[in-house]
């Protein structure tokens, strides 16, 4: 029982732990263009969700195989992993829009146009959504900032206006106050000559 505590412990984290080590470790391969090393790291990794492996890991693990194999024009296995990668990106919540930019060009590497303009389109449709609604978010910030920059500008004429009546009532406060002392002066001086 004590074994079995110690193992779950300190042996599974490991284990666990080890699933991502050798996803890093195969992309960072791939990326290097180091492909044994990337598809041996890559296939390590298991195809099913567990406790051990998210679904966007079993993509970028298919992902990546698939780049490792366009990399050594292994088509058939790079186009196999590519399709699967997009299977597995468009049934979940993630996005990884470079993966039709690949594949449109490991198409075009292997003159299956119709293939690489599809992708192509997909790429292009995603990214010209997504500059769409970057261009409408800076178009509302866009309005914001005139709408705010507006009422700052109403705010100092209004402070100013408000500084001048206040000037205009310290005026006009000061003239009636000399006003109402020189005739409480006249008035004293008047009762004091009878």
């Amino acid at each position: 029982m004590v074994r079995n505590v110690l193992f779950l412990f300190f042996v599974l984290p490991v284990i666990l732990f080890s699933k991502n080590i050798h996803l890093e470790k195969g992309i960072e391969f791939c990326k290097k263009g180091n492909v044994d090393s990337a598809l041996y790291h890559l296939n390590i990794i298991g195809d099913e969700v567990t406790i051990e492996t998210s679904l966007e890991d079993i993509f970028n693990k298919n992902y990546y195989t698939a780049k490792c194999y366009d990399h050594i024009e292994a088509n058939k296995s790079a186009e196999y992993y590519y399709l699967k990668a997009i299977s597995i990106m468009d049934s979940a919540e993630f996005d990884n829009v470079n993966i039709y930019l690949d594949l449109s060009n490991f198409y075009q590497r292997i003159h299956n146009y119709v293939g690489s303009n599809k992708y192509l389109k997909r790429y292009y449709e995603i990214e010209l959504g997504r500059l769409g609604q970057e261009a409408m978010t800076a178009s509302e910030n866009e309005a914001l900032i005139d709408s705010l920059e507006t009422k700052v500008s109403n705010l100092v004429d209004n402070e100013k206006k408000l500084e001048s009546d206040i000037r205009l009532l310290i005026v006009l406060i000061s003239v009636f106050g000399v006003g109402f002392l020189v005739s409480l002066f006249i008035n004293f001086r008047s009762r004091n000559k009878k």
